[in-house]
């Protein structure tokens, strides 16, 4: 099982993110893949294949404001998830439907583990 510690996705990755600058949504899709990559690279030696892999998402809030819907999160993470499939050489459709969990302390990160039963 691998375990990716990653900040809290950038507001136009949410799906009621808006923008006028046609450009910010790639970008920021871009950079949060990169990052997801690489945290992703330092720990696949961890990994271990199989026909289904399980994604759990663990969301350490925002210190203020509400939680975050769970179908918003999974739609949030997906920059993160093609980085990930990226750096472990698979194609994200071998992910399953990622269970969302809340935890305590509102830090406003995102740690996701990948192979964890679901």
């Amino acid at each position: 099982m691998i375990r990716v510690d990653l900040p809290y996705p950038h507001k136009l990755l949410w799906p009621n993110g808006r923008t006028r600058n046609p450009q910010a949504k790639p970008a920021q899709v871009k950079k949060h893949r990169q990052w997801a990559h690489f945290a992703a690279l330092a720990e696949r030696d961890a990994f271990v294949r199989g026909e289904k892999i399980g994604l759990r998402i663990t969301v350490h809030a925002k210190p203020r404001g509400p939680l975050p819907d769970k179908d918003n999160v999974v739609s949030a993470v997906k920059a993160y998830q093609d980085g990930i499939a990226a750096a472990l050489g698979i194609d994200d459709k071998h992910f399953e439907t990622p269970v969302v969990e809340f935890a305590t302390p509102r830090t406003g990160r995102f740690v996701i583990e990948i192979g964890a039963p679901a």
